[in-house]
C-alpha cells in the first residue's frame, strides 16, 4: 500500500526518532520535563482561588461595634484577620516583613460617629506592588464593611421610624446589580493556569525545533545531506519536525486533561476548532523554531534568539496587562508569536463559547503564522542546500 507522504519524509522521520532514541536528555526534554512542570503548574493553581489571606486590624474604637466589623472582615473567604496592632507603626513592619497583606485602620469614635448618622473613615493600607494580591485583599475588605455600614446604616434608620423598605431604599436608591459573563468565579486555574501551560509549551517547542534543526546544519554539509535524505526541502522539514509535533501534541493534551478533568474547567465552544487551533499553535512554533534555526546557523546562536524571540511571551499575552495598552514595539513583538492567536482562540472557544466564524480570522493569523515561518524556513534551508560548502581538507 503506498503512502500517501513522500518516502523521504519517512526516511527523514525515522532517522529523527533514532536520534531522539539515542539521546536520553532530547528525549526528556520532549516528554517527561514539560509533563512534570504541567504537573507542577497545576499543583501551584491547585487551590483555584487565593483564599485566607492574612490581614491585621488597628482598631481605635475597641467597642462592640468596631469588633463586630472586624468579625466581618474576618468571616470573609478572602482574607482572614491574624493580628491585632496596637498602631499603625506596627501595621507598617508587618507588612514590610511579609507577615500581612494589609492593614485595617478603625479610627475613634467609629461607634458614636456611626450612630450619629456621621461617616467615619475605615482605612485599608495594603502593598499594591503585589497587584493580586491587592486586589484581592482591598476588594475582599471593601465589601465587607460596605456590607457592616449598609446594616449599620439600616438600623438607625429603623429606629428613627422608618421601616425596613424604606431604610433599605433610603441607603440604596439605586442597586447596583453586577452579572460577570465568563469566569465568575475568578478562578485562577481558568485563564491564568490555563495561559502559562501554552507559553511553557511554546519556549520548549520552539527551542526543541530550533535546536535539533540547527544541529543538522552545523554539520559539514549538513542542510544538503538533509534535503537529500528527504528528496526536497519540504519533506525533509516536515519529516524532521513530524516526531516533535506529535510529542508536544501529546503533551498539550495532558494539559487539557488536567484542565477539564481534574479542575472541571468549563469548555463552552467548538471541540473541532479547539484541536484544530492546538495543531496549529504547535505546527507554528515548530516552524518559528526551525525558522530560527536555519537563520542562526548552529545550535548556540538558535537557542539564544529563541529564548530572547519566545521569553517574553507572557508579558505580551495580555492576561496580566491588556494588549490593547502596550506601545506599538511590545504589540508587534506579541503579534509575531503563536502563542498570542492561540490564547485569544482557547479563551473565545473554552469560556465564552464564541461562534466559529467570529474565530475564523484569529485562526487565519495562526496559520499564516506557520505557513510564514515554514516558508521562510524551507526558503533558507533550500539556499543553504544549493550552496557549495568548503571541504574538510580546504577549511583545515
Amino acid at each position: 500500500m503506498a503512502h500517501p507522504l513522500p518516502a523521504g519524509f519517512w526516511r527523514v522521520f525515522r532517522r529523527e526518532l533514532r536520534r531522539i532514541q539515542a539521546r536520553p536528555n532530547l528525549a526528556f526534554m520532549l516528554g517527561p520535563f514539560p509533563l512534570f512542570l504541567m504537573l507542577l503548574l497545576s499543583a501551584v493553581f491547585s487551590a483555584g482561588l487565593p483564599r485566607n489571606l492574612s490581614v491585621a486590624v488597628v482598631d481605635n474604637d475597641g467597642t462592640s461595634l468596631s469588633r463586630q466589623a472586624i468579625r466581618m472582615v474576618d468571616a470573609t473567604p478572602d482574607v482572614t484577620v491574624t493580628l491585632q496592632l496596637a498602631n499603625l507603626a506596627e501595621g507598617k513592619q508587618a507588612i514590610i516583613r511579609g507577615d500581612v497583606y494589609a492593614v485595617i485602620l478603625f479610627p475613634e469614635n467609629m461607634e458614636r460617629d456611626l450612630l450619629s448618622a456621621r461617616q467615619p473613615e475605615v482605612v485599608t493600607f495594603y502593598n499594591n506592588q503585589l497587584l493580586t494580591i491587592g486586589g484581592i485583599v482591598s476588594r475582599a475588605t471593601r465589601q465587607a464593611l460596605s456590607t457592616f455600614s449598609a446594616g449599620v446604616s439600616v438600623r438607625v434608620l429603623t429606629s428613627n421610624g422608618l421601616t425596613q423598605e424604606a431604610a433599605l431604599e433610603a441607603i440604596r436608591p439605586i442597586p447596583l446589580q453586577q452579572s460577570p459573563l465568563f469566569n465568575p468565579a475568578l478562578d485562577y486555574t481558568q485563564f491564568l493556569l490555563a495561559a502559562l501551560m501554552p507559553t511553557v509549551l511554546l519556549i520548549f517547542i520552539s527551542a526543541g525545533a530550533a535546536l535539533n534543526v540547527a544541529r543538522d546544519l552545523q554539520q559539514h554539509n549538513g542542510a544538503r545531506n538533509l534535503v537529500r535524505l528527504g528528496g526536497s526541502a519540504l519533506p525533509a522539514l516536515a519529516g524532521k519536525l513530524t516526531p516533535y509535533l506529535l510529542a508536544f501534541l501529546l503533551t498539550l493534551i495532558f494539559g487539557d486533561a488536567i484542565l477539564f478533568g481534574y479542575f472541571d474547567a468549563p469548555f463552552q465552544g467548538s471541540m473541532l476548532l479547539h484541536v484544530a487551533y492546538s495543531l496549529l499553535f504547535i505546527a507554528s512554533s515548530l516552524c518559528l523554531g526551525a525558522f530560527i534555526a536555519t537563520v542562526a546557523g548552529d545550535t548556540v546562536a538558535a537557542l539564544g534568539m529563541t529564548g530572547v524571540m519566545t521569553g517574553p511571551a507572557f508579558g505580551f499575552a495580555g492576561i496580566s496587562f491588556p494588549r490593547i495598552m502596550m506601545n506599538n514595539f511590545a504589540w508587534a513583538w506579541g503579534g509575531f508569536l503563536p502563542l498570542i492567536p492561540y490564547l485569544q482562540l482557547r479563551v473565545d472557544q473554552v469560556l465564552r463559547g464564541t461562534p466559529i466564524e467570529t474565530s475564523l480570522p484569529t485562526l487565519g493569523w495562526l496559520a499564516l503564522q506557520m505557513l510564514v515561518y515554514g516558508g521562510l524556513a524551507l526558503l533558507l534551508l533550500k539556499r543553504k542546500a544549493s550552496r557549495p560548502e568548503p571541504s574538510k581538507e580546504a577549511a583545515t
